[in-house]
């Protein structure tokens, strides 16, 4: 994902669609085919059929692909935007979130390898305490900068290695039993730990902007 500072202003445009952009659109025409791909799996993971679920895993791969290639377009074309800016990481979100969803239930992650509960509860606390903090931010003040940290961009990546562990955990535990249970118990710590963390540095930037919005 292109980590780009993003200034929002409520009086000024956010500019023209771009490529980049249209990738960027691209992932989110993508999104719901890749979770019709998770639900159309149930019916067929009680028989050791897991076809949807690799079509899936192939859906992810695309769009982890192209949120590269339009960060690189982007810089290339010289065609970096503020509304490309913007959306780019809400469909990572969108992306990650609807699948550490879905992924906790056993029907679909299966009963073994589902995501606990607490772990998605502590994912989208994180995500609503940023976005109710930046709207209430840009109310009072008009104005509010997203700036990437390394906090914020870790929990991404943990997160996205959480789900792409949990889709792949069958194919990895038929490579070696020893695997699976101990990679998903980091992972899953791994991701309440860093979101906690990443809270707490965004409260922070979140308040500085605050105190230094005259």
């Amino acid at each position: 994902m292109p980590h780009r500072q993003v200034h929002l202003d409520i009086a000024k445009p956010l500019g023209p669609m771009t490529w980049p952009m249209g990738l960027t659109f691209l992932r989110l025409l993508l999104l719901p085919v890749f979770l019709w791909l998770l639900l159309a799996e149930v019916p067929y993971a009680a028989e050791g059929k897991h076809g949807y679920r690799h079509a899936a895993i192939a859906i992810f791969a695309v769009m982890a692909i192209t949120d590269k290639l339009d960060g690189y377009l982007a810089r290339k074309l010289n065609q970096a935007s503020k509304l490309g800016a913007l959306l780019d990481p809400v469909a990572d979100k969108l992306l990650v979130a609807s699948s550490l969803v879905l992924l906790s239930f056993e029907t679909i992650a299966g009963a073994e390898y589902a995501i606990p509960i607490p772990v998605v509860v502590t994912v989208y606390a994180k995500d609503v305490a940023l976005t109710t903090g930046a709207l209430v931010l840009l109310i009072i003040t008009g104005k509010v900068s997203i700036i990437p940290r390394i906090a914020g961009k870790l929990s991404m990546v943990i997160q996205s290695a959480l789900v792409l562990a949990t889709l792949l955990a069958v194919d990895l535990r038929s490579a070696g039993e020893g695997i699976v249970f101990p990679l998903l118990t980091t992972l899953r710590w791994a991701t309440v730990c860093i979101a906690i963390v990443a809270s707490v540095d965004y409260f922070v930037q979140g308040w500085r902007q605050f105190r230094n919005r005259h």
